[in-house]
C-alpha cells in the first residue's frame, strides 16, 4: 500500500518529467519547476540507488561527455585566442560549462531514482506534448506570438521546435511494443511537430532537420530486418501529410503560414542554382574559332570632342561577403549566415588543426557582425578549436549511442536519429552548443537517456 510519501515522490516524478516537456515554452525559466522536481528529492531517494544493476556502464555517457567537456575547459583558460586588450565575451565560460555539468548529474541522477522510468516516459510524454501543443496553439491564434513566431517565455522561437520534435523523436523509441492506439497518438506527435516547426515557429533549419529524419525513418523502414522497430512508410507519410495540410490551414485562418518564412529560402536556393549554373556555363571549354582574314584599315578621321577619351570615374570597393550575400537573397537571416561563414571558413583554412582559440569568434564574429556564433556548430567548432573541437563535439553528440548499448537496433537508431542526427542537421543552421540553454538541455537530456536506457533494458528482462 502506497504511503503519503510513496504519493509525494511519484509526484515529483511526474513534475521532472513535465519539465523536461513544458521548457519548449518556458525555456530557462523552467529552472525552479527543475529545482523543486529535480533537485531537492535527491538526498531523500538515494536509497533508490543502492545494490541496483546497470546494463550499460556509466563510462558510456561519462566518457565523451568528459572528453569534450575537458577539452573546453582547458581551452577557456589556456587558449582562448585574445589578447590582453580584447574583451571577453559572455559566452562560453566557466558558469556556462559548470551548469552543463550540474545538468547532467541532476538528469542521470534524479532519472535513475524514478521507479520504472521506461514505463512513465512511455505513458506521460506523448500526453505531456499534446498539452504544450495546447499551448502554443492558444498562444498562436490568441496573437502571444512575435510577429509568426511563437516562442512563449522561450528566449528564441527555436525553442520550441526543436524541443518538441526532439521529444516526439525519443516517444518512437520503443516501437515495435507499443499498441496500435500508442502509435496512432506518435504518429499524431510527428503531424504536430511539423505545424510547429513550419508554421508556429517558422524555424527553417529545425524543419529541414525533420526531413532529415523522416528521411532517414523512411530508409529504414524498407529494411526487412528493422520492419517491425520502426514506423512504416505510411505511418511517416500520413504524419507528413496531415502536418502539410494543418499547417496550410492554420496560414489561411492567420496568415502565417509557412510561405511567411519559407518563401524567401526556396528563392535563395533557386538564385544558388542558377548562380552556380551560370559559373559552370562560363567556366566551359569552348570551341576556338578559325582565325579570319583582317580587312585593310581604312584612313581615320579626325578626332572630334565627343570622341576624346575622358578619365573614368573609380569603381566603389565592396566586400566580397556584402556582395555574394546581397547578389544571393534578400533574406537578411540568409545573407548574414553566408557572409559568416565564408568568413570563418577564411580563418578556418588559417588554422584547420587546432583552430584559432576558445573565445576567438569574439574577434571574427561579435565584432564584425554582433552575434555570439556564426549560425554553424561545425564551423564554429573548427574556428575555436578545429579539427581536434570538431572530433570532440561530434563524440559528445553521439552519447545517444553510446547509452543506447544493449537496446535492440531499431531502438538505438530510433534514438541516435531522433536525438544526434536530428541535432546535427539542425546545428548546421545555428551553433546550438555554444548557446546556454540548449547546451543545458542537452546535457540534462543525456542523464535522461543514460536511465531511460537501463529502464528499458530491466523492464524486457521481467
Amino acid at each position: 500500500m502506497k504511503t503519503h510519501i510513496d504519493r509525494l515522490w511519484n509526484f515529483s516524478d511526474f513534475l521532472f518529467l513535465t519539465g523536461l516537456a513544458v521548457a519548449l515554452f518556458l525555456g530557462s525559466k523552467v529552472t525552479p519547476l527543475l529545482v523543486v522536481a529535480g533537485v531537492l528529492p535527491i538526498p531523500f531517494l538515494l536509497h533508490a540507488l543502492k545494490n541496483r544493476h546497470y546494463h550499460v556502464s556509466i563510462w558510456m555517457l561519462l566518457a565523451p561527455f568528459g572528453v569534450y567537456f575537458a577539452y573546453s575547459l582547458i581551452a577557456l583558460f589556456f587558449f582562448t585566442g585574445l589578447e590582453a586588450s580584447d574583451p571577453h565575451p559572455v559566452n562560453p565560460s566557466l558558469e556556462s560549462y559548470s551548469i552543463a555539468i550540474a545538468m547532467l548529474a541532476v538528469g542521470l541522477v534524479r532519472s535513475l531514482q524514478i521507479k520504472d522510468l521506461a514505463s512513465k516516459f512511455r505513458r506521460l510524454m506523448p500526453w505531456l506534448l499534446v498539452a504544450c501543443f495546447a499551448v502554443l496553439s492558444y498562444m498562436m491564434f490568441a496573437g502571444i506570438r512575435d510577429a509568426c513566431r511563437v516562442r512563449g517565455l522561450a528566449p528564441w522561437p527555436f525553442i520550441p521546435a526543436f524541443l518538441f520534435s526532439t521529444l516526439t523523436f525519443i516517444c518512437l523509441v520503443g516501437w515495435e511494443r507499443l499498441s496500435n492506439r500508442e502509435r496512432l497518438l506518435r504518429v499524431g506527435l510527428l503531424a504536430l511537430s511539423i505545424i510547429v516547426s513550419t508554421t508556429y515557429t517558422g524555424s527553417r533549419g529545425v524543419a529541414v532537420a525533420q526531413v532529415g529524419v523522416f528521411g532517414v525513418l523512411l530508409i529504414l523502414s524498407f529494411l526487412p530486418s528493422l520492419s517491425n522497430g520502426i514506423p512504416r512508410w505510411y505511418h511517416l507519410a500520413s504524419a507528413a501529410v496531415a502536418g502539410a495540410v494543418v499547417s496550410a490551414l492554420i496560414g489561411f485562418a492567420t496568415d502565417c503560414g509557412p510561405a511567411s518564412r519559407f518563401s524567401s529560402t526556396f528563392e535563395t536556393l533557386g538564385t544558388l542554382t542558377s548562380q552556380l549554373t551560370t559559373a559552370g556555363e562560363e567556366n566551359a571549354p569552348t570551341q576556338p574559332l578559325p582565325a579570319q582574314p583582317e580587312p585593310a584599315p581604312a584612313p581615320a578621321p579626325a578626332p572630334t570632342m565627343a570622341q576624346i577619351p575622358q578619365a573614368s570615374e573609380p569603381a566603389v570597393a565592396s566586400t566580397p561577403e556584402t556582395n555574394q550575400s546581397t547578389e544571393v537573397t534578400k533574406d537578411d537571416a540568409i545573407g548574414l549566415r553566408l557572409s559568416m561563414w565564408e568568413t570563418s571558413i577564411a580563418a578556418i583554412k588559417e588554422s584547420p588543426v587546432f583552430g584559432h582559440g576558445s573565445l576567438y569568434l569574439q574577434k571574427l564574429i561579435h565584432a564584425t557582425y554582433g552575434f555570439e556564433h556564426n549560425h554553424n556548430q561545425y564551423l564554429t567548432w573548427l574556428v575555436t578549436g578545429g579539427v581536434l573541437q570538431l572530433t570532440l563535439g561530434l563524440i559528445f553528440l553521439a552519447i545517444p549511442w553510446f547509452v543506447s548499448k544493449g537496446l535492440s537496433t531499431a531502438d538505438r537508431l530510433l534514438l541516435t536519429t531522433g536525438v544526434s542526427l536530428f541535432w546535427a542537421i539542425a546545428m548546421m543552421f545555428d551553433s546550438f552548443l555554444n548557446l546556454k540553454f540548449y547546451t543545458h538541455y542537452f546535457c540534462l537530456l543525456c542523464g535522461v537517456l543514460y536511465a531511460l536506457s537501463n529502464s528499458m533494458q530491466e523492464r524486457a528482462e521481467t
